[in-house]
């Protein structure tokens, strides 16, 4: 007992700090920039390990970098050292390592330069390493992004890194992490996107992020105002996230989004657009090739949202306000979404089913199939909208085309359509009656003045008030439009749809030549 009790005085007396001594010295000795504290060293006599309590980082006085690091950990404990190994076969061997409420803020400009590789000089060998309670706060001094994590904790498992190997994140095969909240903000200050409840486990290979929202940094027309060009502002909420079969690991290291199934329970999303402001001729790409252009590899078997909310509001370049289209408890499923090039091959489809109310009204459907790797981007788009009465649309109507549907219904609507890089084409048919428009004065928004009711009178003798006329047989539109190469694929399926509707509503209509 004497025995046992003089080695314990003797380690936490003379060999803790004497240890705390040759740790600090050597961390500090080619590191002019920072300096390292260490206030108290344990000697683990049991485990054969060793705890270091409160280190510190901190910028010397004299550092003048570019780079400011600030770091507070409670504790380091190492259990499971093999002296053995370290002393005469300069390999490191440790059953694991435990961090503990560890803190770290930091600026320092994000390089995209290439950094110099550091070669590890010895065998490492860790069989855990658990961060418990990690708070991080990285701000860019270059831009305005940054990265925000409360109360995170992450476990990476079996790390292996031989002599002479380059520190990489790929030496990291397996590990879990879970994260109270994510913060960044984008390196241009206009987005923050924020995460909770992050979870995911490497046994199972789920992902579950409770909710995820895009906040745009300011609201509508402050949005907007800050770009010389129209600009989409996006305010956007997603819940109940679940990825399986999800590669972290192969997210991190190369960007590859590789899933079987993703599924999103719930999503809320604003879409705010000003028309008045200049349009930026730039051409787009199709959807196809955005996926195909991606720098990792894509591959998602299936993707689902249970339910969801879309509002699109457009203030049109001679209007005085905004006038808005909603799509509510969208229900949709994409499957096959992927880049691989073994499709160049082998035959295979992308494929998108989805239905929604229209106004939160009409029932409408879609099914969008592509086959991957096409050389035209071809596409074939059907849908179908229920009853719907056309005052439901004036929110959209009287804000954009200037005109007011004052009476009649729209009992049906079916579509279908063949496009791909150059055109649209196919056939709709839609079944109203009872149809009367009334134009607006685009600065007053009055419908009763003299021009404008002379205008309405003009536009109903050339509209048909419904389909099919009494006596006659129902007429189908002809969808004709050419893709306008600076819009995206939901302009070019509504602008193609719109013309089969114009075909429909016009009398004696003439070929569209776009």
């Amino acid at each position: 007992m004497t025995l046992i009790l003089l080695i314990k005085f003797l380690t936490i007396v003379f060999v803790g700090p004497w240890v705390r001594g040759k740790i600090q010295s050597a961390l500090n000795e080619k590191n002019i920039d920072y300096n390292v504290e260490i206030d108290k060293v344990r000697i683990l006599m049991i485990s054969s390990g060793i705890q270091l309590e409160n280190i510190t980082i901190c910028p010397n006085q004299e550092h003048q970098g570019d780079r400011i690091l600030n770091v507070k950990i409670a504790s380091i404990k190492f259990k499971g050292i093999s002296l053995v190994k370290v002393l005469f076969k300069n390999d490191v061997n440790i059953s694991n390592v435990t961090i503990y409420n560890s803190s770290i803020i930091g600026e320092f400009p994000f390089s995209q330069e290439a950094k110099p590789l550091i070669v590890l000089p010895l065998n490492i060998r860790i069989g855990s390493i658990l961060f418990d309670k990690i708070h991080l706060d990285i701000q860019n001094t270059a831009s305005a992004q940054s990265y925000l994590v409360n109360r995170g904790v992450l476990k990476v498992y079996g790390l292996k890194v031989d002599k002479q190997d380059t520190l990489s994140p790929g030496i990291i095969k397996q590990f879990d992490i879970e994260a109270e909240e994510l913060v960044v903000a984008s390196p241009d200050s206009m987005y923050s996107y924020t995460a909770s409840g992050i979870f995911y486990s490497a046994t199972t290979k789920t992902l579950t992020v409770n909710s995820f929202y895009i906040h745009p940094n300011y609201t509508g027309y402050d949005f907007t105002s800050q770009y010389d060009f129209q600009m989409n502002c996006i305010e956007a909420g997603f819940n109940n996230i679940y990825v399986h079969d999800f590669n972290a690991t192969g997210y991190l290291t190369s960007g590859s989004l590789i899933s079987s199934y993703i599924e999103i329970g719930k999503m809320d999303m604003n879409v705010f657009r000003d028309k008045r402001k200049e349009f930026r001729h730039v051409n787009k790409p199709t959807f196809q090739d955005l996926i195909y252009n991606y720098p990792g590899t894509v591959q998602i078997d299936s993707l689902s949202l249970i339910d969801g909310n879309v509002t699109l509001s457009i203030h049109a370049e001679e209007a005085n306000e905004p006038g808005s289209i909603s799509f509510n408890n969208i229900n949709c499923k994409i499957y096959k979404i992927t880049n691989s090039t073994l499709y160049k091959t082998e035959k295979a489809f992308l494929e998108l089913k989805g239905n929604a109310l229209l106004m939160g009204k009409s029932k409408m459907t879609i099914l969008l199939k592509g086959k991957i790797f096409d050389s035209h981007n071809t596409f074939f788009l059907n849908g179908t909208l229920s009853s719907l009465e056309a005052k439901e649309l004036n929110p959209i109507l009287e804000k954009s085309a200037f005109i007011y549907a004052t009476s009649g219904k729209i009992d049906e609507v079916k579509f279908s359509f063949i496009a791909n890089n150059e055109r649209a084409t196919g056939k709709i048919t839609m079944l109203y009656h009872g149809l009367d428009i009334a134009v607006k004065n685009k600065r007053t928004a009055d419908t009763t003045a003299i021009k404008e009711r002379f205008i309405s009178l003009i536009v109903n003798r050339k509209l048909s008030d419904s389909n099919p006329i009494p006596d006659e047989e129902v007429r189908e539109g002809i969808i004709d439009y050419e893709r306008d190469p600076e819009r995206f694929l939901f302009n070019y399926c509504f602008k193609s749809i719109l013309s089969g509707i114009k075909s429909t509503l016009i009398k004696n209509p003439k070929k569209s030549k776009n």
